[in-house]
């Protein structure tokens, strides 16, 4: 028997588009609550329209200090129980280890890492026996393809250590920790990564068949279902003609 996601609250961060939005689409579809993180007001704006009222939006930079802790406080406003959080948000670079900008390195880390710290630190007391903690992380943890994915692989490796110690931690509460690694995703992200255009086009000559958000939303919804006795602890999906 699969876990019902219907009432269930959830929470999730990078909602305006890519693999957030289709997630949020997902978890309102089986009936969950939403609240939403995003830094865009005007989209996520249009989206509480678009997805009524189960949609709550959170306005919020989670690069930047002052918004998460804003954040963690009212998030814990609007839900005295949260049981579930897909850590999504996250910042791209594409740039030499030799070269990238100390604020740029910083303003990663912000986001990829500390933000998804601090936020479950947050959400963490406030969650159940059975409720599900995800981490959108990257199969460039594993194979980067060149150097200059460094970095971007520096932050979501972090990411991934505080992960597998949180699954250690909450074991004993059975609350359950799953980290996601896709592969090459098309989505707006990369629109805004300096550079990589020309990597971009290299690239889809050899794996010219990406993945959609919504195949990455859809895994995860599957995972969150899984029956109460199974968890996927660690989940990579990649497209047909990605090897690694």
């Amino acid at each position: 028997m699969t876990r019902s996601l219907r009432d269930k609250t959830a929470v999730v961060t990078g909602v305006t588009s890519g693999i957030g939005r289709a997630m949020t689409a997902q978890l309102l579809a089986a009936g969950a609550r939403v609240i939403g993180v995003a830094r865009n007001a005007p989209k996520l704006a249009l989206l509480s329209v678009e997805f009524g009222d189960r949609f709550s939006a959170l306005v919020a930079d989670l690069g930047v200090a002052s918004d998460r802790l804003r954040t963690t406080t009212a998030l814990t406003e609007r839900a005295s129980e949260i049981d579930i959080f897909i850590s999504n948000a996250a910042e791209c670079v594409y740039e030499s280890s030799l070269t990238i900008a100390p604020s740029a390195l910083t303003r990663l880390f912000e986001t990829n890492v500390f933000a998804g710290i601090e936020l479950c630190q947050a959400v963490i007391p406030h969650m159940r026996e059975g409720s599900h903690i995800v981490q959108l992380s990257s199969i460039v943890t594993q194979f980067m393809p060149n150097a200059r994915f460094g970095p971007y692989a520096a932050s979501k490796s972090a990411i991934e250590q505080f992960v597998n110690a949180l699954r250690l931690e909450l074991h004993p509460k059975k609350i359950h920790v799953s980290l996601v690694r896709p592969g090459l995703v098309d989505t707006p992200i990369y629109d805004k990564v300096p550079s990589f255009s020309s990597a971009r086009a290299k690239i889809a000559e050899q794996v010219p068949t990406w993945l959609t958000a919504d195949d990455v939303a859809e895994t995860i919804r599957w995972l969150l279902e899984r029956p109460p006795h199974a968890v996927i602890s660690e989940l990579t999906i990649l497209p047909t003609e990605q090897p690694r």
